[in-house]
């Protein structure tokens, strides 16, 4: 796949800078914005579902205060725990939101 062809007038130009070309100008490719917004979309997505996730996992240890143990007892164990289920947790978001393609 070739993702330059937008930067291929722009590259011609560097070339010969004093010289400006007339008519070249920046097109953004054609698929652009729905891509944008597309990606956008699935990251709101995420960063919803990864708080869900640590949501439920503080919802189901309720022996566990979580802002206690960190905020007044700073508890390292608790904030590697915690770290933990947020980073697998987004590693299974990030598998869900990217598809099987």
């Amino acid at each position: 796949m070739n993702f330059t062809h937008w930067l291929t007038p722009l590259l011609a130009d560097a070339g010969d800078a004093a010289t400006p070309s007339p008519g070249t100008s920046f097109h953004l490719p054609e698929g652009f914005w729905p891509n944008f917004l597309a990606t956008l979309l699935f990251s709101l997505l995420a960063l919803a579902l990864s708080l869900l996730a640590f949501k439920l996992f503080d919802w189901i240890t309720p022996r566990i205060d979580i802002q206690h143990e960190l905020g007044e007892k700073h508890n390292l164990a608790v904030a590697i725990v915690c770290a933990a289920i947020i980073l697998g947790s987004c590693y299974l978001v990030a598998i869900v939101v990217r598809g099987s393609g």
